[in-house]
């Protein structure tokens, strides 16, 4: 993806976000609709706006209204943009969240049916750990004799 795409993607997702936020006042977008991610074709001419509504329930109405809006939010949005055109918008539900919720739920139910693992046994003490000061791994550099290095060097 080169920087001005990237750079484009970033700019869209803020100014649609703020039109939705403040300029919108379609009745059947009544839910919290949150912009995930902005995906912009190479010849900048078209947009696919990500998003995620909740509650799950109010989905179908608010991606409707959403879509029904898309002229009205363009033209706020070229308002709101520092260029001469604003790709054609799209609007998508994400479906990558409910999967990452999904595989983080599972996770969940995984770790709590596997017993934790002990970080240490009984016998280990503080002084067996490693960087302890009386690790025997250690060396003591400041109770060497200077003098020491200097006869090796002759």
């Amino acid at each position: 993806m080169s920087h001005r795409i990237a750079q484009v993607e970033a700019t869209l997702k803020k100014a649609i976000a703020e039109v939705l936020q403040r300029d919108l006042a379609d009745p059947r977008v009544d839910a919290f609709v949150s912009i995930t991610r902005v995906k912009i074709s190479s010849d900048m001419a078209n947009a696919t706006i990500f998003v995620s509504i909740m509650p799950e329930e109010k989905q179908s109405k608010n991606i409707h209204g959403l879509r029904h809006a898309t002229g009205h939010i363009r033209s706020l949005v070229l308002k709101k943009m520092a260029t001469r055109t604003v790709p054609r918008i799209r609007f998508a539900l994400d479906e990558s969240l409910k999967k990452q919720a999904a595989v983080m739920e599972a996770i969940n139910r995984g770790s709590e049916k596997t017993p934790p693992l002990e970080q240490a046994g009984p016998d280990v003490t503080e002084a067996d750990m490693p960087g302890h000061a009386n690790d025997p791994t250690e060396h003591d550099t400041q109770n060497q004799d200077p003098t020491a290095s200097e006869d090796r060097s002759k």
